[in-house]
């Protein structure tokens, strides 16, 4: 797309925006089908899902330990608001607590269309702080009239009973099979090891390919892909794709 400067020369425009408006559109026509209560959870959880995937991808490329503090929590959220579009300022206070406001965003939505976009940013920031710290209980303080724009959250570093408990908070738990093996290990968590044939597997479902795709690569039936498939879930305590897909990442498994 191109669009003419103030010196009169065409400059490209960046379709971001006019795609995420018809996500949006399919968004509208999607929530309209199921329970709202529902939608939400699943909002949420894609949000948290990709927070992790990103979280794991700076991690790897700036050398971050799993187990970082606040600073490091809030220098990846920095970086993955950015990837976001989003500018956004994040504030250590003491006992272990971050204040994340976003400030600015190349997108954001009326609330009466809903709050979904609060939804994915609180997901998507829950999903970072849990992967880069362990843990993470989010709530959003506030959801302004055009999510996620001017929305802010508090998420808290360590467990506490003192913590509100409210309605929007999420609390993921990290997967048995995200934080157990040591990275570059092909050792599951019970102690079985993958085979090369489950290995090579994993490593397409992390490449994105769907058990047909990787029935066709390997000339293998389908059926017996979707076997392998459950095997290695079983072996990794890892109970979805997208989890098996970030164990893969996070064990440097992604590529031969």
């Amino acid at each position: 797309m191109r669009a003419v400067r103030g010196d009169g020369k065409p400059s490209l425009v960046c379709p971001q925006a006019l795609l995420t408006k018809m996500m949006a559109g399919v968004i509208h026509t999607v929530v309209r089908q199921i329970h709202p209560s529902v939608f939400q959870d699943i909002v949420r959880g894609i949000g948290t899902e990709h927070g992790r995937l990103a979280a794991a991808e700076w991690r790897l490329t700036h050398g971050a330990a799993r187990r970082g503090d606040g600073r490091t929590c809030a220098q990846c959220l920095e970086a993955i608001g950015q990837q976001c579009g989003w500018n956004l300022q994040v504030t250590i206070e003491p006992s272990d607590v971050l204040r994340v406001n976003v400030l600015a965003c190349r997108f954001a939505e009326p609330r009466e269309y809903g709050s979904y976009l609060c939804d994915l940013a609180a997901g998507l920031f829950a999903g970072v702080v849990a992967e880069t710290h362990g843990y993470a209980k989010i709530y959003a303080d506030q959801c302004s009239e055009t999510p996620p724009l001017n929305c802010a959250f508090t998420i808290y570093l360590e467990e506490s009973g003192d913590h509100p408990a409210i309605p929007d908070i999420i609390h993921p738990q990290m997967e048995k099979g995200s934080a157990l093996v040591a990275e570059g290990s092909l050792e599951s968590v019970q102690g079985q090891r993958l085979t090369p044939r489950e290995l090579q597997v994993l490593r397409l479902i992390a490449q994105g390919l769907s058990d047909r795709k990787i029935a066709a690569t390997l000339r293998l039936s389908v059926r017996t892909v979707e076997n392998h498939s459950a095997r290695i879930r079983q072996k990794l305590c890892i109970d979805s794709r997208t989890g098996l897909v970030r164990f893969a990442f996070c064990n440097r498994l992604a590529h031969p």
